[in-house]
């Protein structure tokens, strides 16, 4: 059995008496297309992005997945409004962000969207739907941060792919996500609000830790590659 992350193969140990020996993790790549342009190039195609999403001028913290509950997205939205307003004097400078929900809806979503008209966020929350995959990379670009607080994922290839794109990562530390994002981003518990939120807050304002961090993902991602998982 070829499992993609080392969580996984401990789920199929543990929830199957799969015997471990049987079982070999091969770690998913992540494809060339994800990757960092220069700035002359890659300002047109934000501009065309932005205008085909519907996203507004703003800059924005994204998130990919279908709208389900295993990818709490309740968690960041509540993360995203104390985000928001915990946002200290020193950072009045810069503009507020955005949160940008790309995905199509799953089961139970709607508490979602519930939760969004409760907080008052409809206009800072933008559901942008599922997104052609060809615009995937330009989309990762063009944000600020990339968050993903998954309950569980079994490997978590969004988090690959916005590394590989140059953009910062806020992740949860729960089930495979560790195996991806290492030491290149910042881990949260994702039951953990108050410390999503102080998450964002670095990943957003601290221009140090966004400059390693952008350093640090893209190496991180170039040790996963298609090629090594072939070979």
């Amino acid at each position: 059995i070829i499992a993609d992350s080392y969580a996984t193969a401990r789920d199929l140990t543990e929830l199957y008496a799969i015997a471990p020996e049987k079982i070999t993790t091969i770690h998913s790549g992540v494809d060339g297309r994800f990757c960092v342009r220069d700035d002359a190039q890659q300002a047109s195609l934000t501009e065309a992005l932005r205008a085909k999403y519907n996203l507004g001028p703003a800059p924005f913290i994204l998130t990919v997945g279908t709208m389900q509950r295993r990818k709490n997205h309740l968690g960041l939205v509540r993360a995203f409004a104390q985000f928001l307003a915990h946002s200290s004097p020193a950072h009045t400078a810069q503009t507020p962000p955005n949160l940008v929900i790309a995905g199509g809806k799953g089961w139970l979503y709607d508490e979602v969207l519930d939760e969004v008209k409760k907080l008052g966020l409809s206009e800072r929350v933008k559901f942008i739907g599922f997104v052609n995959d060809d615009d995937l990379p330009d989309l990762y670009r063009a944000a600020s941060v990339f968050a993903f607080p998954s309950l569980y994922e079994g490997f978590g290839l969004p988090l690959l792919e916005a590394m590989a794109c140059g953009v910062p990562v806020v992740s949860s530390n729960a089930s495979s996500l560790p195996e991806v994002v290492g030491e290149a981003g910042l881990q949260v518990s994702p039951a953990d609000i108050n410390g999503l939120a102080a998450a964002l807050t670095q990943a957003y304002f601290d221009p140090h830790w966004r400059a390693e961090a952008t350093h640090r993902g893209l190496a991180r991602a170039a040790q996963f590659t298609w090629t090594k998982s072939a070979q």
